[in-house]
This record gives C-alpha cells, sequence and structure tokens, in this order.
C-alpha cells in the first residue's frame, strides 16, 4: 500500500511537472512570438518614416564656392572685365534644387582685405542671375555694397592693440561683407532654375573669398520635420505601426474566421454522425446479449449434473463485465467505423472468458 502511494504521488508530481512545463512552453513562444513580430513591424514602420522623410525633404542648405574669373589687359597687369563666375546649382543625381512651393534664401559672403584700393572703391554693385537647363534667365537681382567705414585712430589702435596676432598670422586685417540676393525666393515649377552666373561689378576691386549659399525656409509639415526631428520621428513611426498592426490583425482575423467557418461547417453534421453511433452502440449491445442468451442454453444443457447456483453466478459475473466494457466504449472508436470489428472482437473476448466445457 505505501509503495502505491508513493507510486501514485510520484506520477501526480510527474504529470504536473509535465503540464507546467507544457505551459510554460506556450507562453514562451506566444511571447517570443510576439516579440519578433513586434521588432519586425517596429523596423518597418521606422524604414518607411525614413524613406518618406528623405524623399519629402529636400535640402536644407546649399553651398557652392566662388571663383571668379576676369580677363587681362592687355599689357598683362589689371582686369580689364568684371569678375564673374559661372556656378552649377544641380548636384548628381539631381534634377532640381528647389522644392515646389518653397521659399529660399540666397545670399554671398564675401571676404575682402583692408587694402588701400577697396577702401577707395566706396560702392559698387555685384549681380547674380539664375538661369534654366537652356541657358535662360529665370530670376535676376542686383545688389550694391560697400566696406564698412574705419577711421585712420580705429585703425592704428586695432593694429597696435592686435599686432602679436598680425605678426604670428593668426589675425588678418580683413572684412567679412554678405550681399544678400533673395530673401523670399520661390522657383518656378514648369522652368526651375539649375545654375546661377555671378558678377561683380568693378575692375578694380581686390577680393580673398566668396561663397553663395542658399537656406531653405521651410512651411507647413517640412518646417515641422525640419525643426522637431525627434517629435516627428516618433509621430509618424507610430502612425506607421498602427497602420500596418491593423493590417496584421486584419491578415490574422480573417485566416482565424475562415478556419472557424471550416469547423462549423463540419460541427454542423455531427448530430446526425452521433445519432448514427448510437443506433450503431444499441444493435451491438443486441447481439451481445443474444449471444450471451445462446451461451447460457449451451452451457445448461452440458452441464446437466453441476448446481445451477456456479453457472448463474458465473454468467451473471459475465454479463456485468460485458455491460462495464460496452459502457466505457466512446464515440471516438463508433466513429472511426469500426463497428463491426469491434463486435467481432467482443463475441471473441466472450468466448475465450466463458469456453464451452465438453462434459
Amino acid at each position: 500500500m505505501i509503495l502505491m502511494f508513493v507510486y501514485n504521488i510520484l506520477g501526480w508530481l510527474k504529470d504536473s511537472f509535465d503540464l507546467t512545463l507544457s505551459k510554460l512552453k506556450e507562453i514562451l513562444t506566444r511571447i517570443a512570438v510576439f516579440i519578433t513580430v513586434f521588432m519586425i513591424l517596429l523596423w518597418f514602420s521606422a524604414f518607411l518614416y525614413g524613406s518618406f522623410y528623405f524623399a519629402y525633404m529636400p535640402p536644407v542648405s546649399l553651398t557652392k564656392p566662388v571663383n571668379l574669373q576676369f580677363k587681362l589687359c592687355e599689357d598683362g597687369i589689371g582686369m580689364c572685365s568684371y569678375p564673374a563666375d559661372n556656378i552649377t546649382l544641380v548636384q548628381e543625381g539631381q534634377t532640381e534644387v528647389f522644392a515646389r512651393g518653397e521659399s529660399y534664401t540666397i545670399k554671398m559672403e564675401t571676404v575682402l582685405p583692408e587694402s588701400p584700393i577697396n577702401k577707395e572703391l566706396g560702392m559698387f554693385m555685384v549681380k547674380l542671375q539664375l538661369f534654366d537647363k537652356s541657358g535662360g534667365t529665370v530670376s535676376s537681382s542686383s545688389r550694391s555694397i560697400m566696406l564698412h567705414y574705419r577711421s585712420e585712430l580705429l585703425r592704428i589702435m586695432d593694429t597696435f592693440v592686435f599686432s602679436p596676432l598680425l605678426l604670428s598670422g593668426f589675425v588678418e586685417q580683413k572684412q567679412f561683407l554678405t550681399v544678400e540676393f533673395y530673401n523670399n525666393y520661390i522657383d518656378d515649377s514648369y522652368n526651375p532654375a539649375v545654375g546661377a552666373y555671378i558678377e561683380v561689378q568693378n575692375k578694380k576691386i581686390q577680393i580673398y573669398t566668396a561663397t553663395l549659399k542658399i537656406y531653405a525656409h521651410f512651411t507647413g509639415l517640412r518646417y515641422m520635420l525640419f525643426h522637431w526631428p525627434l517629435l516627428s520621428a516618433t509621430v509618424g513611426t507610430t502612425l506607421n505601426m498602427c497602420l500596418l498592426s491593423f493590417i496584421a490583425l486584419l491578415s490574422w482575423y480573417q485566416i482565424y474566421y475562415s478556419r472557424y467557418n471550416g469547423n462549423s461547417n463540419s460541427v454542423e453534421y455531427e448530430p446526425e454522425t452521433k445519432s448514427k453511433d448510437r443506433s450503431a452502440m444499441e444493435e451491438r449491445r443486441k447481439n451481445i446479449r443474444e449471444m450471451l442468451a445462446r451461451e447460457r442454453k449451451a452451457t445448461e444443457a452440458q452441464m446437466l449434473g453441476k448446481s445451477h447456483s456456479y453457472p448463474e453466478q458465473q454468467y451473471s459475473t459475465l454479463e456485468t463485465m460485458v455491460s462495464r466494457e460496452v459502457s466505457e466504449d466512446t464515440e471516438e472508436s463508433l466513429i472511426s467505423g469500426k463497428n463491426t470489428e469491434g463486435s467481432e472482437s467482443d463475441s471473441t473476448f466472450l468466448r475465450h472468458r466463458h469456453p464451452v466445457t465438453s462434459s
């Protein structure tokens, strides 16, 4: 008894452990599938937002160096033409420079030495022309510019204070001038500009360097994407995530609903199958009872010299066993279509359990 009790306890513990382990495996599998699907959707949402951002957002700024060129005089000294440069604004792989409907600021930054010639120039003109692919002028702008005035006393004090830096070469006597051609330039969508022509209308000017800079003034959605990139990325990725999750849930529901409909259609025929199985079970029981009755009569005819109590007790025990066996039959064995084989096996079982003895 004790060994049997211990055996039952160990079996119960093993079954409980197997059940818990199976549930744990199922939970871990679901968590792993959820995390995998979530990461795939998150990565795809971020990829969609990044693709939209780089396709929708134009370049924020464009910087081009201005290499001024001029024609020398016949004696080879001085300039006999205005210094000018022809600049291509379109970068490699692009067809347009300016985004449609957006405003831009176009300006040129120059570095001029504080030489006596530049101080005597006074005001001079700088001209900008934007041209299209065919070379036609799209827009033109001219601005005047001059060096900032500084008195002789101020220049002497400045030279004295910054003399160590001037002697070491860290500081130079120069001025930075900015020429703003456009403050709110909007390009023509049907005839976009692809290049610029800059001309400094003075033959005696001395210039260290010049740079053309273009800045975009975004409005609407582009303004939000440029000035609040983290917020825009979070909102855009979240919206993409919600849309993709809705599509995934809709697909899963469609698959699950189709499977559920298939199972429900199969269940509709279940009552009819059950009624057929019950009738087959009743017929099987009837055959078993008839077989028992025939065997009882045959046994009584062969065992006339023995007492009647032992056969009847044996018959009652046999009937109890048979009825118990029949009641333990499940519907699965009946649905499988093995009713005939079951009746034959039962009859064989009864004949082995209760053989006919000869007198």
